[in-house]
């Protein structure tokens, strides 16, 4: 697991994607689906389902599809009973969360 605090997660999300979080991309550890922030967003989710569960849970994936469609999106939800979110980041409360990695690649275009 991946440990940073809050800090060090807004700065390397703003290295790789910009200061505009909308264009921060994610990576769901179980299917592999790329999200924006934005795309979050326009699904309805709130901002505790951002970068922690996928957003396939809010575009109607089928329940059967965690952990088993590849390249997404699925159902898979972080609190659950498998927890695959690989980075923890430590808020200025001191409170730890887990996160979805960050996509590779740069700045958008």
């Amino acid at each position: 697991m991946i440990k940073m605090t809050h800090a060090e997660w807004i700065a390397e999300a703003e290295l790789r994607f910009g200061q505009d979080a909308k264009q921060w991309r994610f990576v769901c550890p179980s299917c592999g689906y790329v999200a924006t922030v934005q795309q979050w967003k326009d699904a309805g989710a709130g901002e505790g389902e951002v970068a922690f569960s996928c957003v396939g849970r809010r575009l109607g994936a089928d329940d059967d599809e965690t952990f088993q469609r590849k390249g997404g999106p699925c159902q898979y939800a972080g609190g659950g009973l498998f927890g695959l979110n690989p980075v923890e980041v430590t808020m200025p409360d001191g409170k730890a969360i887990q996160s979805f990695a960050f996509a590779d690649g740069g700045k958008l275009t």
